[in-house]
C-alpha cells in the first residue's frame, strides 16, 4: 500500500517536470524567434530584392538585343517598338523611308547618300540624316502583348517600372576612327518611373548602354554564296532543290576526320536551310563513337537568308538539355561545326532566286537601248539591213466566223503606211468582173498592205488602210443552181413514180407466185393419197412444187428490190426539195468579207504604245455558209499579203522583186466555219514560222529613243521602291554578256602560286560563268565569280581559294580534295593580303613586287605619291575596284535597266549589315 502511494507520487512529479520542461522549451523558442526575425526579414527583403534586380537585368538586356536586330534588320521601328513598315507603299518609296521619324537606315545614313538623294530630286536631304538620334518611351501600361518580349518586360509592373526608354544615337567620339561606309551607334536602354527618371538602386542606375559598329555587309564578305539550300546530309547530287548544293557525307567519322576537308575561315551565305547529318543516339555521341561525317568545317559565321537549320527534313531541335555534346554548334560531332554562330535574315536574297531560276521573271531586259534605237533607224533608211526580211503571222484567236491574227516583219523591219489613197478592190480578170457584186472601204488613206483575195474564179486585189477595213461582197447567183436542182427534182419524182409502178407489179407476181405454190402442194398431196401409189406423180408433183417455190423467191426478191428503189428515190426526191428550198431561202444572201488591219495595242494602254515591226489582221466571214459555186458546194477562201515596209514609197518598192515580205492564208471550208491556216504561208503552202522572239509588239521605239538626247547619264538615281530582281541575269553581266557565258578553266597556267614566291595565279573576275572548274594543278584560286556551278576536281596537295564565289546551281568536290584539304576565305581574311602578296596577285606601282617594297609608318605626315600608292596596291582592298556589285549589300542587284530604260540605274541602298558590339555596359 505504502509502494502505491510511492508510485502514485512520482508519477505526479514526472507529469509537472514535463510541463516546466515544456514551457521552458516554449519560452527558449521564443526568444530565438524574436532575436531571429530581424535576420529572417532581411533574407527575405534580400532575395526579393534580387529577384527584381534579375528581371530588370533580364528585361534590359533582351531589349537591347532586340534593338541590335531590329538595326540589324534596317527596320523602321513603331511607338511600342515593333518593326512597322516605312510607309504606306508597297514596297515603300523612298521619300516614306526618309520621312519616318523612327527610321534605322535615316540613322545610318552618311554624307555620301545624302548626296545621292539630292541627286534623284529628294528635297532638303541635308534634313534626312537623323543627328539626334531616336528615342522612344514605352508606357508598360501599353506594352504589346504582340512584342517579342512581352513576356520578359511583363514581369517589371509588378515593380516601380512604369516606362521602357530606349535611345539610338551615333557615336561620334573623336577616339572612334571612320573610314568607309561604317557607322558607330550607342543603344542605351532605361527603366523609368512613374516621374520618367531613371530608378536607381542604391548606386547604379538600372540603365544598360551598348557601343556597336555598324558595316555594310558586301557580297565580297562571304567566301561563299549559295543560291538554295546546302545539304551536308547527301552523299551524292541528288534531290538538291533548285540552286542546292551539298557537301559529301561520309560513311565514317573515325576514318574521315584524319583528313583536313573543308575549312571556310570566312562567313559563308546560303539562300534556303542548312540540312544537317544525321545524329545517332545521344549515347554514341557521348562515348565519342563512330558516326557519319561530313569534313567542312564553318570557322566563320555562318547566315541563312530564309533558314532555317534543319536535320532530317525537320526543324533542327538538340536531342538534350545541355548535354556537353549538345550545348553549341560547334559541339556537332557529324561536321566541323558553326564555331561562331548561324543568324538568320528572315528572307531570301532575290538576287539568287533569279540567278537560280527558284523566281522567274520577266526575264533579262534589252541592255542596250541606244544599240535598239541605232538598228531602229538603220532600218528606216538603209534597205540591205531589212533585205532578208520575212512577213510572218500566228494566229492570235478566233471566235464564230472571226479570225484574228497578227503579222509581224523579222529583223526590225518596219510596216511602213503609204501617204496615198488606198486603191479600191480590182477584179484581175476582165471576164469575171461581175463575180464581185459590191465593196467597200472605212478609209482611203495610209494603206498599209496590198491583199489578193481568190474565191473560185474570182481574184480580187487591193490595198488594206491601217485602222481600216476592206468589205468584199462576192456576187453568189443561186438561180442557175436552182434549175439545175428543179430539172433534178423533176426527173427524181418521174423516176419514184416509175419505180413505185415497178413496185406494185413486183407485188402482183409475188401474188401468182404464192398461188402456184398452193396448187403445187395440193397436187402433191392428192398424189401422195393416190390408191394404188403412183411414185412417178409423187415425183413430178415434188418438181413441180420446187419449181414454184422458186418462182415465189425471185418474185418476192424482185419486189424487195423494187421497194429499195422506191425508198432511194424518195430519199433523193426529199433530198433535192430540201435543197432547192435551202437554195431559194439563200435566194437574197449575199457573203461578205471583212479585212482589217490596225495596231496591236494593250488594252487600256495608250494607243501610242504599239510596235511599228507588227500589225493585227482581223478577217471576218458574214453569211459564210453561201460561199458556193455553181454547184452549191463550198470552196476554200484564200488571201495573200504584201506588206508595206520601209523600201515601198507611194505603194511601189524601191528594192528588187523579192517574195520575202509576203505571206498567204487558206480558209478550207470545214462545216459550218473553216480550218484556218495557224501561220502565214508562202508560196509552197509552207509554213513561214511565228513572230520573231525578243521582240516587244507594245513597244514604241520612236517614242522610246526620243528620250536618248535628254537622260542618257549612267548610274542614274532611281526609287528605292523599284526592284532590279527580275533581271539579276543582266545586272550581274558585268565583265560579259549572259547569252555569253562559258565555263571558267582554273588550273596550273592561272591559278598556281609555289611555296617560293611568284606563279602564274592571277584575280578573276568573272560575272557569269556556266561551270568553273577547279584543276588539279591550281593550287591558288582567287577572284570575285558567279559560277553556276563549282567543280574541284581531283587533286594531291592542299587547295587554298581566296575570293568570293557565287554558286547557283550547285557544287561537285572530288573525294581527294577533301583528303588533302581545302582552305577557303575572302579578301578581307588577316592572312589573305599576307599570301596575295606572297604568290605577286598584288603588286605595287609598276608591278613591283610587295614584299621588297619598303614599308613607312602609316601615320606619316607628308606621305609620298609613290608611297600612297603602293600602301593600296599591295592591300587586298584595291581588288574590290575589280568588281563593284561584289560590294552590293545582297546579290539582289542595287543596279539594273527597269523596264525599257535607256541607261543603267542604280538606287544606292545599303540592304544588309553587320552588326558588332563592341561594349556592353549596365549599371547593374
Amino acid at each position: 500500500m505504502k509502494s502505491c502511494r510511492s508510485m502514485g507520487r512520482s508519477v505526479l512529479n514526472n507529469r509537472g517536470s514535463a510541463f516546466v520542461q515544456a514551457l521552458v522549451a516554449v519560452g527558449v523558442v521564443g526568444v530565438m524567434i524574436y532575436f531571429l526575425s530581424p535576420t529572417v526579414i532581411k533574407h527575405r527583403s534580400q532575395v526579393t530584392k534580387t529577384a527584381s534586380i534579375i528581371t530588370a537585368r533580364l528585361a534590359l538586356h533582351s531589349m537591347v538585343d532586340y534593338t541590335l536586330f531590329g538595326i540589324r534588320q534596317r527596320w523602321c521601328f513603331s511607338e511600342s517598338w515593333m518593326q512597322e513598315s516605312c510607309g504606306a507603299s508597297t514596297p515603300p518609296k523612298a521619300v516614306e523611308i526618309l520621312s519616318h521619324p523612327r527610321s534605322v537606315e535615316r540613322l545610318l545614313m552618311k554624307q555620301e547618300s545624302v548626296d545621292f538623294l539630292r541627286a534623284i530630286g529628294i528635297a532638303n536631304p541635308e534634313k534626312v540624316p537623323l543627328e539626334d538620334g531616336i528615342s522612344q518611351e514605352i508606357n508598360l501600361a501599353n506594352f504589346s502583348t504582340m512584342h517579342p518580349v512581352y513576356k520578359i518586360v511583363a514581369d517589371l509592373k509588378g515593380y516601380t517600372v512604369e516606362f521602357i526608354q530606349i535611345q539610338i544615337t551615333r557615336d561620334v567620339r573623336a577616339a572612334i576612327p571612320e573610314y568607309g561606309r561604317e557607322v558607330y551607334l550607342k543603344v542605351v536602354v532605361r527603366l523609368l518611373n512613374s516621374q520618367k527618371k531613371v530608378i536607381e538602386v542604391g548606386s547604379s542606375k538600372l540603365e544598360t548602354t551598348s557601343f556597336v559598329g555598324v558595316y555594310p555587309r558586301e557580297v565580297g564578305s562571304f567566301a561563299l554564296l549559295v543560291a538554295g539550300d546546302l545539304r551536308l546530309d547527301k552523299e551524292s547530287a541528288s534531290d538538291l532543290g533548285v540552286g542546292g548544293a551539298y557537301f559529301k557525307q561520309h560513311g565514317s567519322r573515325e576514318q574521315t576526320i584524319k583528313y583536313p576537308g573543308l575549312t571556310f575561315e570566312s562567313p559563308v551565305f546560303v539562300n534556303g536551310a542548312i540540312h544537317l547529318p544525321k545524329a545517332p543516339d545521344l549515347a554514341v555521341d557521348i562515348a565519342e563513337g563512330d558516326t557519319v561525317y561530313t569534313p567542312v568545317t564553318f570557322k566563320d559565321k555562318v547566315i541563312l537568308g530564309y533558314g532555317p537549320i534543319k536535320r532530317e527534313n525537320v526543324e533542327f531541335r538538340p536531342r538534350s538539355a545541355g548535354n556537353q555534346v549538345d550545348q553549341f554548334w560547334s559541339n556537332i560531332r557529324q561536321f566541323g561545326g558553326f564555331q561562331k554562330g548561324v543568324e538568320v535574315d528572315g528572307e531570301r536574297d532575290l538576287g539568287l532566286d533569279y540567278l537560280s531560276g527558284y523566281a522567274t521573271g520577266a526575264g533579262n531586259p534589252n541592255a542596250n537601248l541606244m544599240a535598239l534605237c541605232k538598228r531602229h533607224e538603220d532600218r528606216k533608211y538603209n534597205l540591205n539591213t531589212t533585205a532578208n526580211s520575212q512577213l510572218t503571222g500566228a494566229l492570235l484567236s478566233k471566235s464564230g466566223s472571226k479570225y484574228n491574227y497578227r503579222l509581224a516583219l523579222t529583223d526590225g523591219n518596219l510596216f511602213n503606211p503609204q501617204t496615198k489613197e488606198v486603191d479600191k478592190p480590182t477584179v484581175r480578170n476582165f471576164f469575171s468582173s461581175d463575180l464581185l457584186k459590191d465593196w467597200g472601204l472605212t478609209s482611203r488613206a495610209t494603206p498599209v498592205s496590198k491583199f489578193k483575195m481568190r474565191f473560185g474564179n474570182l481574184e480580187v486585189e487591193g490595198e488594206v488602210p491601217l485602222d481600216g477595213t476592206v468589205t468584199l461582197e462576192p456576187k453568189i447567183d443561186l438561180r442557175p443552181l436552182e434549175r439545175s436542182i428543179e430539172r433534178q427534182l423533176s426527173a427524181a419524182e418521174a423516176g419514184l413514180d416509175d419505180a413505185r409502178r415497178d413496185l406494185n407489179q413486183a407485188a402482183r407476181a409475188v401474188e401468182r407466185a404464192r398461188r402456184d405454190v398452193n396448187e403445187a402442194e395440193d397436187d402433191l398431196e392428192r398424189a401422195r393419197n393416190r390408191v394404188p401409189a403412183d411414185p412417178a406423180r409423187v415425183s413430178q408433183a415434188r418438181y413441180n412444187l420446187n419449181n414454184a417455190q422458186n418462182d415465189l423467191r425471185n418474185a418476192e426478191a424482185e419486189k424487195n428490190r423494187q421497194e429499195q428503189q422506191v425508198e432511194n428515190s424518195e430519199k433523193r426526191v426529199s433530198e433535192l426539195r430540201g435543197n432547192l428550198s435551202e437554195v431559194r431561202s439563200n435566194m437574197g444572201i449575199q457573203p461578205k468579207i471583212n479585212i482589217t488591219m490596225k495596231n496591236p495595242v494593250k488594252a487600256g494602254d495608250n494607243p501610242e504604245n504599239t510596235n511599228a515591226s507588227f500589225k493585227d489582221l482581223e478577217i471576218k466571214f458574214e453569211n459564210g455558209h453561201v460561199l458556193v459555186n455553181s454547184n452549191g458546194d463550198r470552196i476554200p477562201v484564200s488571201f495573200e499579203f504584201e506588206a508595206f515596209d520601209v523600201a515601198y514609197y507611194k505603194g511601189y518598192s524601191m528594192r528588187p522583186w523579192s517574195n520575202n515580205n509576203r505571206g498567204a492564208l487558206v480558209f478550207n471550208p470545214d462545216g459550218g466555219g473553216f480550218d484556218v491556216s495557224q501561220t502565214l504561208l508562202d508560196s509552197r503552202g509552207q509554213s513561214k514560222g511565228g513572230l520573231p522572239e525578243g521582240e516587244d509588239p507594245y513597244v514604241n521605239l520612236d517614242l522610246a529613243c526620243k528620250t536618248l538626247g535628254t537622260n542618257t547619264s549612267a548610274f542614274a538615281g532611281t526609287d528605292w521602291s523599284k526592284s532590279f530582281a527580275p533581271n539579276s541575269k543582266h545586272s550581274w553581266s558585268f565583265t560579259n554578256k549572259y547569252e555569253d557565258r562559258k565555263d571558267l578553266i582554273l588550273d596550273g597556267g592561272n591559278a598556281y602560286a609555289p611555296p617560293g614566291g611568284m606563279g602564274t595565279a592571277v584575280f578573276h573576275v568573272v560575272s557569269m560563268a556556266k561551270t568553273c572548274i577547279i584543276e588539279s594543278s591550281a593550287n591558288l584560286v582567287s577572284g570575285f565569280l558567279n559560277c553556276e556551278k563549282l567543280v574541284i576536281r581531283s587533286r594531291s596537295s592542299k587547295l587554298r581559294i581566296i575570293g568570293s564565289i557565287i554558286v547557283s546551281q550547285g557544287i561537285e568536290i572530288d573525294e581527294q580534295a577533301y583528303k588533302h584539304g581545302i582552305v577557303w576565305s575572302t579578301i578581307y581574311h588577316p592572312m589573305a593580303t599576307f599570301e596575295l602578296r606572297q604568290s605577286g596577285i598584288l603588286k605595287g606601282l609598276n608591278a613591283q613586287d610587295c614584299t621588297t617594297i619598303n614599308r613607312y609608318p602609316v601615320w606619316h605626315p607628308y606621305p609620298s605619291m609613290r608611297d600612297v600608292s603602293n600602301l593600296y596596291k599591295c592591300n587586298s582592298l584595291s581588288l574590290r575596284a575589280k568588281a563593284d556589285p561584289f560590294r552590293w549589300t545582297a546579290v539582289d542587284p542595287d543596279c539594273g535597266l527597269i523596264n525599257n530604260s535607256n541607261s543603267t540605274m542604280c538606287k544606292n541602298r545599303l540592304m544588309r549589315f553587320y552588326v558588332l558590339e563592341v561594349s556592353r555596359e549596365s549599371g547593374i
